[in-house]
């Protein structure tokens, strides 16, 4: 089995973080909406990821934060 090599030193971190504490609120948010209906949970928790996403990404908020993975 042959191993997918990945260098480290090129992922941008701070966007990764950014994008795990956005699926963590976008999880929690679902969970209590929901009342704990897995199901409900889970297309809430989406449907608030994507929103907070195209937010984060696509708002002109003027803030020195990653939008996008750099180029190579």
């Amino acid at each position: 089995m042959q191993s997918i090599p990945i260098d480290f030193s090129h992922v941008d971190w701070v966007y990764v973080g950014v994008l795990a504490v956005f699926a963590f609120l976008a999880t929690v948010v679902g969970n209590l909406l929901s009342l704990n209906h897995r199901g409900i949970a889970a297309v809430l928790a989406a449907i608030i990821f994507a929103a907070l996403f195209v937010a984060w990404t696509y708002y002109p908020h003027g803030l020195p934060l990653p939008t996008r993975l750099a180029p190579n």
